[in-house]
This record gives C-alpha cells, sequence and structure tokens, in this order.
C-alpha cells in the first residue's frame, strides 16, 4: 500500500488578512471566518448543531473529529465549552485534519481576532507542531484532559487511515464549489467507517453533493436554522452502519476486555513509558522489574540521544522514527531533555556524499536539518538525562516491585505472575516489556528477536583535546560522544554479537571497550586524542534488534490458530474474507526497540495505551501494519 504521508513539509498556504482581521485562503478563494461573528457562526452550527454538551454529560470519553482544522476556531471553541461543562475524569479527544496548515506566525495573527478565547488560545499556540511535516501530530493538553490530533494532509488518506470510532464530526472546510475534491464519496465512506449508530454530524451548508453523500452511508439528515444570513444548515445521526470490511485483517489492533489492573513486566524506558500513559489515564498501574529502581541495564546509560533516523528512500523505518522523534521532543520535559543538536560529522567522500543526497532528498526545514560545519546538524536532536527522567517518572507511579518474573499463567481472566515457583502478583491486563526475556514468558511465541551487546565508555573532559571537549552538540559518526556534562563525557557504543546461551544473562563488561568505542573514530582527527591513556570507566547493555530494525508493538495473536486461518494467503486470494486474528486474552508486548529506544518509546507507549483502552490511536494504519508483532508470522505465511 502507497504512503499518504510522505516525509516533506505540507504545501505553503497562500494567506491574506483583511482590514477586520479576517483570513482569507487565496488557494481556495475564500474566508476562514465570517467578519465580526466567525466565533459564533461556529458555535452556532457546530455545538449546538450536534448537541454539545448534552451528548458527553454521559460518556467518559468523548471523541469529535473535523474535516478542516483552518485557524482552529471549531477546536478553540469546543475547548471553552468543554471546561466549562465536562465533568471530573472525562477526556475529549479531537481529530483534525488540514491540508494546508497555517504556520505559527499566521495562526497566531488569525486568532488575535478573538480575545475572548485568548486563555484558549495561548495554550494551542504553546503546543502548536513547529514543523508542518505531512502525518499526524499528537498533543496533549492536560490542564483540559483534551487530546488534539492532528493530521497534516488530505483529510481522505487521513481518515482511511484512522484508527478511532468517533461520536460527533465537525463537516468543515471550504465548500463544495471551492473544494471539490474533499467532499466525496471516499470521504463520507471513511466518515462511515469510523462510526457508529447514534454518531452525530454538522455542517453549514445544504448542498446536494453533501446531502446524498450523507444519505447514502446511513445517515439521517435533517434541515435546521442557520447562522446569520444562511437560512439552512445540515444536522445529522447515523441510522445504519456501514463498515469496510477488510480482506485480510491479519493487522488488526485489540483491546483489553478488563481494565481493573494493569502490569507492565520491565522497567527499561519501554516499561515505564507505558506505565506512565496508563497512569495517566487514571489506571491502576503497576510496575515490575528485577532491579530496585527503574532504567538500571539496558535503558540505564547516562545519556541517551534523541533523534530521528533517515535514509534516502522515503521508507517506513524512517517514517516511523520522524514521528516518534516529533513526539518525543514534545514528550520529554525541558528539565531532562536537553535539545542541544546533533552533528552527524562527514569524514570520508563517501560520507559527505550521502549527506548531500539526504539534505537534497529530504529537505525539511533549516529547524529539523541543515548543513553544518563538514557535515549535518539536527538542531532539534540532543540526549535525556536518563535517570533524572527516570526518578521524575516513579515518584508518581508508586506501584512498584522488586522481582524476577519467571513464569506467567492465564487463568480465569487473571494473569498470575511467579518468581521461581512462588508467586509474586496477579493482573487483569499484562503488558511484556522486558526485552529479550520475553522469549522465556513466551516459549512457544516465536519472535525474530535478537539481543546486540552495547557498551559506552565514560571520559573525563579536561583529559581529552579542546574540540571534542567543547562541542555543544552530540556529535555523530560510526558513534557518538556526548557533550560535557559535569566534566563527563561519554563514548559509544559497540554494537556485538551474542551467544544464545547468554541471551538472558546480565551483560558483562569487556575488558577493551574503551579501545573498541575509539576504533569507531578511526580515519577521524579525533582518533589521536582519543587514543590517549586517559581515566574511563564503562557500563553494558543488552539491546534487543529485529530483522527490519522497527520495534514490536501490540497484542500477542494465537499463532497457531493464525496459521490455521491464513494458511493459504500465499496463493494470493484476494477475494476470500479472512478472519480477524485470535489473540491470547489481554496480554500485549513491546520490544525490539534497538538502539533508538529512548526515541520511540514515547510513541509506541502512546500507541499500545491507545491500543489496549480502545482509543484514536496516534499511528495511522500503515505505521501500525510496520511494527505489528504479527507481521512477521504474515510474511512467512506469504514466502512458505
Amino acid at each position: 500500500m502507497s504512503n499518504p504521508f510522505p516525509i516533506k513539509q505540507t504545501t505553503s498556504l497562500n494567506l491574506t488578512f483583511d482590514e477586520q482581521g479576517s483570513a482569507y485562503s487565496n488557494n481556495y478563494d475564500d474566508i476562514y471566518f465570517q467578519p465580526g461573528i466567525g466565533l459564533e457562526e461556529k458555535r452556532h452550527v457546530f455545538l449546538i448543531g450536534n448537541n454539545l454538551p448534552n451528548q458527553w454529560r454521559q460518556q467518559k470519553t468523548f471523541t469529535i473529529a473535523e474535516t478542516g482544522f483552518g485557524v482552529g476556531l471549531n477546536f478553540l471553541s469546543t475547548l471553552a465549552l468543554w471546561h466549562e461543562a465536562r465533568q471530573n475524569n472525562q477526556h475529549l479527544h479531537y481529530i483534525s485534519c488540514e491540508l494546508l496548515p497555517l504556520n505559527i506566525q499566521q495562526l497566531t495573527q488569525a486568532l488575535s481576532s478573538f480575545p475572548e478565547i485568548e486563555k484558549y488560545t495561548k495554550h494551542l499556540l504553546e503546543n502548536y507542531p513547529e514543523q508542518l511535516i505531512y502525518g499526524t501530530h499528537r498533543l496533549h493538553f492536560k490542564t483540559f484532559n483534551t487530546t488534539l490530533t492532528l493530521i497534516f494532509g488530505d483529510c481522505l488518506s487521513a481518515f482511511e487511515n484512522l484508527n478511532a470510532t468517533v461520536d460527533t464530526w465537525y463537516l468543515d472546510g471550504f465548500a463544495p464549489s471551492k473544494n471539490p475534491d474533499m467532499w466525496s464519496d471516499r470521504l463520507f465512506k471513511a466518515i462511515a467507517n469510523l462510526s457508529h449508530v447514534g454518531t452525530t454530524a454538522a455542517t453549514y451548508t445544504v448542498a446536494g453533493k453533501i446531502k446524498k453523500g450523507l444519505t447514502d452511508v446511513g445517515f439521517k439528515i435533517t434541515k435546521v436554522r442557520g447562522f446569520g444570513q444562511k437560512r439552512e444548515m445540515l444536522t445529522a445521526e447515523l441510522t445504519t452502519e456501514h463498515k469496510i470490511i477488510e480482506k485480510q485483517p491479519w493487522h488488526q489492533t485489540h483491546t483489553s476486555n478488563n481494565h481493573q489492573s494493569f502490569t507492565v513486566i520491565g522497567a527499561g524506558i519501554a516499561g515505564l513509558s507505558i506505565a506512565q500513559k496508563l497512569q495517566i489515564q487514571g489506571k491502576n498501574v503497576t510496575l515490575i522489574d528485577r532491579q530496585k529502581q527503574p532504567c538500571q541495564e539496558t535503558s540505564g546509560n547516562p545519556q541517551a540521544m534523541i533523534m530521528p533516523s533517515f535514509d534516502l528512500n522515503d521508507s517506513p523505518e524512517a517514517r516511523f522514527y520522524l514521528s516518534a522523534f516529533l513526539y518525543a521532543i514534545r514528550h520529554y520535559s525541558l528539565e531532562n531533555y536537553h535539545p542541544v543538536g546533533v552533528h552527524a560529522l562527514a569524514f570520508t567522500d563517501k560520507q559527505k556524499i550521502w549527506q548531500e543526497k539526504l539534505l537534497s532528498h529530504f529537505y525539511l526545514s533549516e529547524t529539523l536539518i541543515q548543513p553544518y560545519k563538514k557535515g549535518i546538524l539536527y538542531p532539534q536532536a540532543g540526549w535525556l538525562d536518563t535517570q533524572g527522567h527516570a526518578k521524575s517518572l516513579i515518584e508518581s507511579l508508586g506501584n512498584y516491585l522488586q522481582a524476577e518474573i519467571t513464569r506467567i499463567e492465564h487463568n480465569d481472566n487473571l494473569w498470575y505472575l511467579y518468581s521461581n515457583e512462588s508467586l509474586i502478583h496477579t493482573t487483569h491486563t499484562l503488558i511484556l516489556a522486558n526485552g529479550i526475556s520475553i522469549k522465556k514468558l513466551l516459549p512457544e511465541y516465536v519472535l525474530p528477536i535478537t539481543p546486540k551487546h552495547g557498551q559506552i565508555s565514560y571520559f573525563n573532559s579536561t583529559d581529552i583535546n579542546e574540540k571534542i571537549a567543547e562541542s555543544p552538540h552530540v556529535q555523530l559518526n560510526k558513534g557518538y560522544i556526548t557533550p560535557n556534562w559535569n566534566g563527563i563525557q561519554t563514548i559509544g557504543a559497540t554494537f556485538d554479537h551474542i551467544d544464545s546461551k547468554d541471551w538472558f544473562n546480565l551483560p558483562k563488561i569487556t575488558t577493551d571497550h574503551w579501545q573498541r568505542n575509539t576504533e569507531l573514530w578511526d580515519n577521524t582527527p579525533y582518533a589521536q586524542f582519543l587514543k590517549k591513556d586517559i581515566s574511563y570507566k564503562s557500563r553494558a547493555g543488552n539491546r534487543v534488534t529485529t530483522p527490519d530494525h522497527l520495534p514490536i508493538c501490540g497484542a500477542v495473536i494465537d499463532q497457531q490458530q493464525f496459521k490455521n486461518d491464513y494458511h493459504d494467503i500465499r496463493h494470493g486470494k484476494k477475494w476470500k474474507q479472512y478472519p480477524i486474528p485470535k489473540v491470547i486474552d489481554n496480554l500485549f508486548i513491546m520490544t525490539g526497540l534497538g538502539s533508538r529506544g529512548f526515541t520511540s518509546a514515547p510513541i509506541l507507549a502512546e500507541f499500545l495505551c491507545n491500543q489496549i483502552l480502545g482509543q484514536a490511536q496516534i499511528l495511522d494504519t500503515n505505521m501500525q501494519r510496520s511494527i505489528h508483532p504479527n507481521r512477521f508470522l504474515y510474511r512467512q505465511l506469504l514466502r512458505s
């Protein structure tokens, strides 16, 4: 399937403002809102038209989706009403797509005309994405218990690739006469597929194309009084479901059917992140690890690099790590995250050619990647104080058990966790985030994951040449060198094979770690300084990798049943309806994060939390396929 969200900037928006401050789109030859009455019109059409807040009073989570974000007036007026009328612990999920998003300067100017919602505008402007990159951008407004999912791209592709259940639709955007491509049969089919019986919709237009489109997919249409000079508008309610049935739903996501208690095994950055996300949702979470504190093994390196990973193709790997990076830099607090930039050096002709091609092929914006001093710079990338981050999270989590879980069993809707033969804990929903040890707990479950031994070395900044010690950036070649932090710098990291007999043992520190790490800088001007006999120490960890370099995240399926159900998939029977894979009840995994775990863990945790709780998901369906635990077995059956 082709990718609807390529790695590139969105198309520039041609926007002008009149004397009254109204925003005018030269791309569509139309205004975004009526001068002087824009906010009142939005409230009448979309809030009153959808009977809000009466609709959301009885629901713990309410999901609204709209077809055009524009200047954000619908979102801000909804946020204001939500803040005033919501009950305790209710959560609003607002999903909006925009093909031509405003940049932060344009948005600031457009919203300056509405001082009555300045309080909410401030929060939006503080969180609005700096990079207007195609794809999904998720913003959290904790003060208002609200999540905004902004999808930059064509709304047809956006909604066809969205995994969510929508309660209310705002059918906004320019009129069918101005924007005929959007108001198509594809759009209405996608809307119906994301809706349930009782889902409502409202729109300012009564165009015949929209009435027919909604009616054809099961909505009952009602004409009601319009606003201002518009005599009529439309409201609608879905009375008949029109779900799109996929012929090969091998990548289906699954929810937990019991939310009473959640347990995460593994307190590295993967387990810590998912525990945090569940705890934010008000869930009872227990975190278990064999160490006394979180982030003590592979995730225990004091400085973790946070950066995207590009290649010369618009690959699933590059798309995932860009999305993960953009989410991570919003997720980590500036108390622990240091966006000092990552400077990828180019010492050889091959490296220089590759970087030149990368800049020309994936030129995004200077805030994301730029040429810099014998290389390229990722200016928003940097490093994380891992122990500071772990400490801040564990203080809020509370339920932490030190134990090495050696066996798990499932009976009567409960998971039983044992350490040797002693029962340690029971839980309703279990998430395994304990790296390669997942293989010990699920001995019959086949996953092509492999641990790699990695070791870093520390050195005192005063012992190294000033060119290395004084650089403010993380320096990247075949290895990396972190900036001076309290007089210490880190160099790393090795990436070595581990014999299967040692997979589950604690990693050993090798005596040649300094030599091995400094060899990564051979044939560079740094080599002569790194070869000096200086004071150093080291630490080691085992990173879990996958054949396609992408992590594994999702529900654990019944592999034998899947083989039975999909045994003939290799014959390409596109007409055949295959069943949704059977899963092991309330069991989920997150592993295979490799050497970029601190970059990918936050978005994976958000995705897994969304999946477990049945919420609108942060990753589009293409990206979900890329990290699905079932992808390897599916590919194997295709090749068999």
